[in-house]
């Protein structure tokens, strides 16, 4: 006795993903042909998780074709649908094989390392070293650029040119990396 099948369902909207509105005829289509798109999806995939996603992408594709060719609306979209559907059947299957597995979690475990936090953590490190090193005011410099300040106001806040300013603080950083 085979054991109890989970229920495929879809969720139908009146517009696809980007606002564009969807064909009533093609919307019914789509329920017409639902049980179908599920049974195939079962069959190549193993699985009918992913027929809900790929109706909403065939009944928004085909909407779009017919409204771009200006067909008038009619009940005889469903083999269009269907064909538009197992096409996306077709290249998704494709795609899963192409993809190579190398394991589960705990072998991705050991070879994802995320060296993301040991760089920020040595950047921030780097810079409260530079900042300690920086004479008063090319660190105060460095506190109005880092509070959002452009070089205008900081030229104006200090009473000195933009050029001077921005010269001065980049030779000395220089400066202090070259020393490193």
């Amino acid at each position: 006795m085979p054991g109890p099948t989970r229920a495929c369902c879809w969720w139908d909207r009146d517009a696809d993903s980007s606002g564009r509105p969807i064909r009533q005829d093609v919307r019914i289509a789509a329920h017409e042909v639902w049980e179908e798109a599920c049974r195939r999806t079962h069959a190549v995939l193993a699985d009918r998780a992913l027929a809900a996603d790929l109706m909403e992408r065939s009944v928004a594709q085909i909407s779009r074709y017919l409204d771009r060719v200006g067909a008038p609306p009619s009940q005889d979209k469903h083999g269009l649908l269907m064909v538009a559907f197992s096409r996306a059947l077709r290249r998704h299957a494709a795609k899963l094989r192409r993809l190579e597995f190398i394991g589960g979690s705990s072998e991705l475990s050991e070879r994802a390392i995320d060296n993301g936090w040991t760089r920020q953590l040595n950047a921030r490190l780097e810079l409260e070293n530079l900042v300690r090193r920086l004479s008063e005011r090319n660190g105060q410099i460095l506190m109005l650029r880092a509070g959002g300040f452009d070089w205008n106001e900081i030229s104006r806040l200090v009473g000195a040119s933009v050029a001077a300013l921005r010269s001065g603080f980049w030779r000395e950083i220089a400066s202090l990396r070259g020393n490193d």
